[in-house]
């Protein structure tokens, strides 16, 4: 039973025991009492009842479904459109609020507190991610304010290997003529790049080191002030170094710069180039067993056709089994080498002469950032800035067309102008048409001859099992974290060396997500089975204001442009209620009672002749 049922019945046997008590002292009385006051005193029992009940349990005020505004992070009382002012307004905790506006901890608890709630306006910032699930309930209605001037967003990347290239996106507002600069932990500026109309920006760095690293994105206006500053930390995993086989047609140079390049990087090459007359350098082996321990096999267009059909096959088979390939495509190579290349969302024509290929205009003109690129050089090859600053020659390229909807670029500069890959089975098939790459180290900038290379290593490499997990928001102190990919028993380190265990459980379990509220800022560990992954947390005081802001903007505007959930479409007749007030029912029964006290005690109501008896009424 609820408290209003236990309530209710006790008062029903205390008017029962009332009534009990009038009709025995009625019956004792020796003056006559009239009918009227009888019935009176009966009446005034149950009456009295109902206005001590209603005083306890105020009946709740029934209001038509609709709309409330709430206040979020930065908004205040005054904030409010004046045509919302007159309806119910809350404020979440963020909210400055002031006044006599009610604060509720959560949406969830304002929309229980007030059923039937179909729209809310939403004022401020936006909707933390803690109110977001309530959300998808009701119809949002949110004018956002102007984007805070600065950045208001930074994209990075997830996972970032080392030695391997990768790119910082995002955007600013507020500032004209801007340019964006990123730092490297050293604080030595590596890029540059001046936002579009749209004020989007990308930046290109070199995870060198592996381990925590933090960068740093600045913002300066035209006269170069710094207008805008964020911290972005990246964990740099440790090489994951793929297994070369080099095969070549020819001595040429453009293999022995590639072979010089994988060394230097302290990748296992193991090569077999031709000499003519049946002699050739190296022992690389292409069987089985050899294809199934290398990551990638490198051939040129000569070393591909010299395999044969069998060997070709063979080769294909590894592809499939996860091995990459790459062929070189410097000369013209006849039907039988295509057709192994090609499929039927892939494919290759042309290569019979060559075509003039100028990469784009590097961005970056500074000396610092050169000199974090390239190296400060050495005593024998010291830092030549006027050689730095040239333009990279063009290369040649042989004049294949690669077409087709499964043709993807192995540069992200180049195009497919440079190379293709297509995926067959677990593995990739890529085409290089670059015929002297080679010129880019001898001019002094080996620094983007590598850049070019990773980029195809790291595409076509054989894929090693990375079991990582993926982060749903932004990973902040005292905010919810969704992670997904974990496993069971998977727990989270803190800085401090505390762990704390993830419950993968209910819905989300089918997915392996689970919530995460972490309490510190710094550098956390994932460990799900085998698999450790580092991710960072972000201190609530030390995040960029402007950052913060847009996402709950950006985040709150998705919420709002989404169609109404049907349940809110459906929930129209649904009453609302609103909590009354015990005042009234309190001032009733007063009433009631002070009319009871009065008529028991006074000498009207009975028959005439009958007072002198009242000193020894029972009911005085």
């Amino acid at each position: 039973m609820t408290p209003q049922s236990i309530a209710a019945v006790l008062l029903a046997v205390a008017v029962l025991a009332a009534w009990l008590r009038l009709w025995l002292g009625h019956r004792r009385d020796a003056r006559r009492s009239r009918a009227w006051r009888l019935a009176m005193l009966v009446l005034l029992q149950p009456l009295l009842a109902l206005a001590l009940h209603a005083t306890l349990f105020p009946p709740a005020s029934v209001l038509a479904p609709g709309e409330l505004t709430l206040l979020t992070e930065g908004a205040t009382a005054g904030d409010v459109p004046e045509a919302a002012r007159d309806g119910l307004v809350l404020a979440l905790p963020e909210a400055r609020a002031g006044g006599d506006v009610a604060r509720v901890p959560d949406l969830g608890t304002a929309l229980r507190q007030h059923p039937g709630t179909t729209r809310v306006h939403v004022v401020g910032a936006g909707l933390v991610a803690r109110d977001r699930d309530a959300a998808a309930h009701v119809d949002i209605a949110f004018v956002p304010a102007a984007a805070p001037r600065g950045f208001v967003r930074i994209e990075v990347p997830g996972a970032v290997g080392e030695g391997s290239a990768f790119r910082i996106a995002g955007r600013i507002a507020g500032v004209d003529g801007a340019s964006v600069e990123l730092l490297d932990p050293a604080a030595r500026r590596i890029d540059r790049a001046s936002p579009g109309a749209s004020g989007a920006f990308v930046l290109d760095a070199v995870a060198f080191a592996p381990g925590a690293a933090d960068y740093t994105v600045r913002l300066r206006d035209e006269q170069g002030a710094i207008v805008d500053e964020a911290g972005v930390p990246l964990w740099i995993d440790a090489a994951s170094v793929p297994r070369v086989l080099l095969l070549a047609g020819a001595p040429n140079a453009e293999t022995r710069a590639l072979r010089r390049w994988l060394e230097d990087a302290g990748v296992p090459v193991q090569a077999r180039i031709a000499l003519g007359g049946g002699v050739q350098l190296g022992d690389a082996a292409t069987t089985p067993q050899a294809l199934a321990q290398a990551d990638l096999l490198v051939a040129d267009a000569r070393a591909w056709g010299a395999l044969g059909q069998g060997g070709r096959a063979q080769v294909l088979a590894a592809v499939r089994n996860g091995l990459g390939l790459l062929v070189r495509a410097d000369t013209p190579m006849p039907a039988a080498s295509l057709q192994a290349l090609r499929a039927p969302g892939f494919s290759i024509r042309g290569g019979e002469g060559t075509q003039a290929w100028s990469p784009p205009a590097p961005g970056l003109r500074d000396e610092a950032a050169l000199r974090a690129r390239i190296g400060a050089g050495s005593r024998d090859a010291p830092f030549d800035l006027a050689q730095a600053e040239d333009a990279l020659p063009p290369l040649a390229r042989r004049a294949w067309r690669i077409e087709g909807p499964d043709a993807a670029p192995l540069s992200a500069t180049g195009g497919l102008e440079v190379g293709a890959w297509r995926a067959a089975g677990r593995g990739r098939i890529g085409v290089w048409t670059l015929l002297d790459s080679y010129q880019w180290p001898l001019h002094g900038r080996g620094d983007q001859y590598g850049a070019l290379w990773s980029d195809a290593v790291a595409t076509l490499a054989r894929a090693r099992a990375a079991d990582l997990a993926t982060f749903t928001g932004i990973a902040r102190v005292d905010e919810r974290l969704t992670i997904c990919g974990v496993r069971e028993g998977a727990t989270v380190d803190a800085p401090d060396g505390t762990s704390s265990a993830l419950r993968v459980e209910g819905e989300a379990a089918a997915s392996g997500c689970a919530g995460a509220w972490p309490t510190q800022a710094g550098w956390h560990r994932l460990r799900s089975g085998d698999a450790v992954q580092a991710f960072h947390v972000q201190a609530t005081d030390a995040a960029h204001a402007g950052l913060y802001r847009a996402e709950l903007r950006e985040a709150t505007l998705q919420l709002a442009s989404s169609p109404p959930p049907v349940a809110a479409a459906t929930d129209v007749t649904t009453p609302r209620r609103s909590p009354g007030s015990p005042w009234p029912g309190f001032a009733a029964w007063l009433l009631l009672a002070t009319l009871a006290w009065w008529l028991e005690r006074a000498r009207v109501g009975f028959a005439a002749g009958t007072c002198e008896a009242d000193a020894a009424s029972p009911m005085r």
